[in-house]
Parts: C-alpha cells; sequence; structure tokens
C-alpha cells in the first residue's frame, strides 16, 4: 500500500508540475540521503552538532542551486540562510540546556528497557537535541529567504529607481506576507503531529503538568525556533537584496 501511494503521489507530482516539479523530487531525494547519512555519522561517533550544519549547508546548496539555479536570488538567499543559523545557535545551545529537554521524555513508553531498547545511546543528548531543532527549522528558513530575495528581485527589476530604504522595506513587506503562511504552517504541523497527545494530556493533566512535560515542551521550542528563524531571515534577506540589487554587485561572478 505504502508503495502504491508514493508511485501515485509521483504521478501526480509529475503530471501537474512538470519537469520543474521532478527536480523537486531529485532534490528531496538528495536531501533524504544526506539526512540518513547525518544520522550515520551521529552513530559512529562523530560530533552530532557538526555534522548536522554541515548537512544543513549541503541540503541549501542543494535546495538553493540545484533546483532553483545559481543566480544572484539564490546565493542571497543562500548567505542569508548562513547568517540566520550563525545568530540563531547561541541562543538554541542555550534554551536547549537550561531547558533540559534533551533525551528521551518519560511518558514516551514504546522506548523503555522493558519494551527491548535502551534509553542510553551514548552521545551528547543536549547536541542531538541541537541537531533536532537545526533540522526543523532548515526547510522553512530556506524556502522564506529564497521567497524574499526573488520577490524583492522582481521589484526591484520593475522599479530599479527605489532607493536601498525603500528596497528594504519592500522586502520586510513581502516577508510579512509570508511570514502568516509559514507560521500557520509550522503550527498546524505541530498540531496534527501530536493531537493525540493532546488528547491524552486533556485527559490525564493539568494544564500546568502539560505544559512542563518533556515530550510537549521538546517539539514546542523547536517549532518556536524555527519560527524565530523565518522572522530573522526576512529583515537579513530583504537588507542583503537591497544593497546587492540597488548597487548591481556581482557576488562573486
Amino acid at each position: 500500500m505504502l508503495i502504491v501511494l508514493v508511485l501515485v503521489l509521483i504521478a501526480l507530482i509529475l503530471l501537474i508540475g512538470g519537469d520543474r516539479t521532478a527536480k523537486s523530487l531529485i532534490t528531496l531525494g538528495f536531501n533524504a540521503v544526506i539526512l540518513l547519512c547525518t544520522i550515520f555519522a551521529i552513530n559512529i561517533g562523530l560530533n552530532p552538532v557538526i555534522s548536522t550544519i554541515i548537512s544543513c549547508i549541503i541540503i541549501s546548496l542543494i535546495t538553493l542551486f540545484y533546483q532553483n539555479e545559481v543566480n544572484i536570488k539564490t546565493k542571497l538567499a543562500f548567505f542569508s540562510v548562513i547568517i540566520v543559523i550563525a545568530l540563531l545557535f547561541l541562543v538554541i545551545f542555550r534554551i536547549t540546556y537550561i531547558s533540559n529537554i534533551q533525551g528521551f521524555p518519560l511518558d514516551q513508553l514504546s522506548i523503555q528497557d522493558s519494551n527491548g531498547y535502551s534509553r542510553n545511546i551514548n552521545r551528547n543528548m543536549v547536541y542531538i537535541q541541537i541537531s533536532v531543532v537545526l533540522m526543523v527549522f532548515i526547510g522553512a528558513v530556506i524556502d522564506t529567504g529564497l521567497a524574499v530575495t526573488s520577490a524583492l528581485y522582481a521589484v526591484h527589476q520593475n522599479n530599479p529607481d527605489l532607493s536601498k530604504g525603500k528596497l528594504f522595506q519592500s522586502g520586510v513587506g513581502i516577508g510579512r506576507d509570508i511570514l502568516s503562511s509559514t507560521i500557520n504552517t509550522l503550527f498546524f504541523i505541530y498540531i496534527a503531529e501530536y493531537l493525540t497527545l493532546f488528547i491524552q494530556f486533556v485527559n490525564d493533566f493539568t494544564f500546568v503538568e502539560m505544559i512542563n512535560s518533556k515530550q510537549f515542551c521538546q517539539e514546542f521550542i523547536s517549532i518556536s525556533l524555527s519560527g524565530m528563524g523565518c522572522v530573522l531571515i526576512i529583515p537579513i534577506a530583504a537588507l542583503l537584496g537591497a544593497w546587492f540589487y540597488k548597487d548591481h554587485l556581482p557576488l562573486f561572478d
């Protein structure tokens, strides 16, 4: 059944989207391989944070430059993503450390010694949780950054006399329009994935117990940090776009 559903999905994507969507499927396949390699790298003992940052950079390169081609828009989106990762890394590390959300939740019944599993995987669980957060927000941040740089490029082409300040304001305005749908998407992904968990919380926990449970906090903090990345990349992408588009800088060409 699973194979049939996958084949139907691919057929519909190719039928409706055409060649460009086929490229997206190839990109998705490459990114899946990169994530799988990251898991194996962490499993053999490599530093989880370093492995994940490298994989996020490679995923950004593939998604932006293979799927969307090499041009000034994708270059600016790539540098925006790198800047956001650099700015948020210390925030992610600090919040993960002080909130103590790393490791397996106590109420995750399927992963127990009595069920044949081991909760001790001999890895730094703080680093693992940082890796999880980075993986959660990388896709949304890439999409938001590219949307801003692409739309701002079109604004500049149609209004070449706009100043850098006006271009920056236009980029931020574009980002605001994108942000509402992005945040809604992240929110409903979280709600849908943990709907049964929320039902359990309603039946067995008080509100205070729910917001202090590790399983709730792990995902809520991850989604919140992902939203922070989507917000932060908007002014960064708008600033880079206004600067490079207006001055016609080559950006390493």
